[in-house]
């Protein structure tokens, strides 16, 4: 922009606010690349692809039939266990938000964008833009093998992909608010990790509130709870799901704008 084009205010300075604003896209471009060049982005998303691929090929081929009480059941029937590398691919989401509270990072940012709903918007955007096609690359490999295996046709297939690659969507969504809520990516990823395994050794044993935290809603939405006490319809399980992504993600998009202003 020229001097000529510069806007004037009418005190004859210049419009500040006219110059300054960053274009949403620019920022959303900023938040993607910070997001993609992280070394834990990469990791994550090939740690979870293998893991998958293993699952579905293992399954496919009936090479593991593992004892559940008198019968023994493919892999593909234990839900916990298929679901086990969506962890590996929460280091994504956890990561991001966790880099910014790292060494005054987000002072950094804060500075160069100003406009805290703004970047917040972005942030979300960036983080959904990043996690569905990873998600999907993580997935597609192993459940297609399975599911194709399993001679549910190319449509159920891609069905299957579609409700898995939404599950691990909205598991990132809750993983990224919560990381940004506690400011800490280790205590988030711990968190959501510890929540599992307390239920699998049973030192959690309230079924009415387990099957409302996010891990079991999450493989009821799938048709693969983890245990009979704890499975919803899946439509319902869903729904939950995603409220139980609408509604940290609302909470931490608040305290980037009041608590970090």
């Amino acid at each position: 922009m020229s001097s000529a084009d510069t806007p004037i205010a009418d005190n004859g300075t210049l419009d500040r606010d006219e110059t300054t604003t960053i274009r949403f896209r620019d920022v959303v471009a900023a938040e993607v690349t910070k997001i993609i060049t992280h070394p834990a982005t990469l990791l994550a998303v090939a740690l979870a692809l293998v893991v998958n691929l293993a699952l579905g090929v293992v399954d496919a081929a009936g090479l593991v039939r593992l004892s559940v009480g008198d019968r023994l059941v493919p892999v593909s029937e234990l839900g916990s266990v298929m679901f086990a590398p969506a962890y590996l691919f929460l280091i994504l989401p956890v990561i991001a938000a966790g880099s910014e509270y790292a060494s005054g990072q987000l002072r950094i940012t804060l500075a160069a964008v100003p406009q805290r709903g703004r970047l917040a918007a972005a942030k979300l955007a960036a983080l959904l833009g990043i996690t569905t096609p990873a998600a999907l690359v993580t997935l597609a490999p192993g459940r297609l093998t399975l599911t194709l295996a399993d001679g549910r046709g190319f449509a159920g297939a891609l069905a299957d992909l579609g409700l898995w690659t939404l599950a691990y969507t909205l598991m990132a969504l809750i993983a990224y608010a919560l990381t940004g809520i506690i400011r800490s990516s280790v205590a988030s990823l711990s968190l959501l990790v510890l929540i599992p395994i307390l239920i699998a050794t049973g030192i959690l044993q309230w079924p009415l509130v387990v099957r409302f935290l996010p891990d079991q809603l999450a493989l009821s939405m799938l048709s693969t709870p983890g245990y009979t006490v704890t499975e919803l319809p899946p439509v319902i399980a869903a729904v939950m799901l995603t409220a139980w992504a609408l509604a940290p993600s609302g909470m931490n998009f608040a305290m980037l704008v009041r608590r970090d202003s």
